[in-house]
């Protein structure tokens, strides 16, 4: 086999993996079975040969993929809760139980109280079956006072079943490569193989991660429950206890700006206040000088 020749077959390869690929009843299909168990859009019948032996075509021999059931949907859920003044801990580890009981495990957790008090608030992020999706939501939103509730979507089917297909045509093209290196001669060609070999394989592997990762994210949803304490105290419902404290932070942010007010301007006020006052004084000495008579000098008598 000449090796200077090697290069185009390889191109010509390409090019005929390429038009197989477009060509009707070859390459990759995506067709579902019917309810007869037969292919949609299927090939004909395997036919007999002038010599009695059997034959199968090649839309026989082709991959056919099989589709996910239903929608790829990825689901995720965000619930805050209301709970009584000591109640966090009880209504967390019930939270949990239902997580557990339902298959799923946590992925993340944060709580926070004041300072030397235990604690009063804190959210946790679940990963359950999307399956028990809506069962767990509803378990949930019994151990306490739901105040939120945001639920959303996103159908990811069409990308899966993409994801898929190229999946599938970059092992076709691995294998070609494959059986091109097999065939090399020299040095050049087999290096020239391989780089397109390695870029292949790197796509192979990048497509296997994109599946796998809607592979868990469609197959577990993400719920994420936030805990608060409230005080337990009566309701306020005439709303005189919130005028009354409203009023009361007022008064105090008025005492506040007061001070600030009185601290920028003090050196000003201390500097008019020493002015007026030797300004008064300087008056009273004036008029004090006005208003005592002058005696006139008399003369010594002679002797």
């Amino acid at each position: 086999m000449n090796t200077k020749k090697l290069p185009a077959l390889i191109l010509v390869a390409t090019g005929l993996f390429l038009v197989a690929a477009c060509v009707p009843g070859h390459g990759v299909t995506t067709s579902r079975q019917a309810s007869s168990g037969a292919l949609v859009g299927a090939a004909p019948q395997s036919s007999q040969s002038s010599s009695g032996a059997t034959q199968k075509s090649p839309a026989e021999t082709s991959y056919v993929p099989q589709l996910p059931e239903g929608p790829r949907v990825q689901r995720t859920a965000q619930v805050t809760l209301d709970v009584g003044s000591g109640q966090f801990d009880s209504v967390l580890n019930d939270v949990i139980a239902v997580v557990d009981e339902a298959g799923g495990y946590i992925s993340g957790s944060q709580a926070q109280g004041d300072e030397g008090q235990p604690l009063r608030s804190g959210q946790v992020t679940f990963q359950v079956p999307s399956s028990r999706f809506d069962d767990v939501l509803t378990q949930i939103r019994k151990r306490g006072t739901p105040q939120a509730i945001s639920i959303s979507g996103n159908d990811v089917s069409l990308k899966y079943v993409d994801l898929q297909a190229r999946l599938k045509n970059a092992e076709t093209q691995r294998d070609a490569m494959l059986a091109l290196l097999q065939q090399a001669r020299s040095v050049n060609d087999t290096i020239q193989i391989q780089n397109q070999l390695g870029q292949v394989t790197g796509q192979i592997e990048e497509l296997k991660g994109q599946i796998s990762f809607f592979d868990h994210s469609t197959t577990y949803a993400t719920v994420s429950v936030a805990i608060r304490e409230t005080t337990g105290g009566p309701k306020d419902e005439w709303g005189l206890q919130s005028a009354v404290n409203q009023a009361a932070h007022n008064f105090v942010n008025m005492i506040d700006f007061l001070v600030l007010a009185l601290g920028a301007l003090a050196p000003v006020l201390i500097a008019g206040l020493v002015l007026g006052w030797a300004t008064w004084r300087g008056f009273v000495r004036y008029r004090r000088q006005q208003s005592t008579p002058t005696t006139p000098s008399r003369a010594m008598p002679a002797e």
